[in-house]
């Protein structure tokens, strides 16, 4: 018999939920000061993991959300940013 493989969970900072790695999106503060989107999960810098749901993100996404974001990240998130990391995850989900 083999050992079972374990699954690494995370937490999304904005709804709290628990769920595995490979079913939330990564996004990063860089050791620039950028805020990416991380498809890999593997950029360097502080990460924050969040759900791909349409309430997180696009109309659904209000000021709260992007402040559990900029809290979890520790960095102010400029509106122009909020909207490349709303137009990343969309065409993430896309895929």
């Amino acid at each position: 018999m083999g050992r079972q493989r374990r699954i690494p969970t995370r937490t999304c900072v904005i709804c709290k939920e628990r769920r595995q790695k490979d079913d939330l999106l990564r996004i990063v503060r860089t050791p620039e000061g950028q805020v990416v989107f991380d498809r890999t999960g593997r950029l360097n810098g502080r990460g924050a993991y969040v759900c791909s749901g349409a309430d997180h993100w696009g109309d659904g996404a209000n000021r709260a959300n992007r402040g559990r974001l900029e809290h979890a990240l520790k960095i102010e998130i400029d509106e122009s940013t909020m909207r490349s990391l709303n137009e990343a995850t969309l065409s993430n989900q896309a895929e």
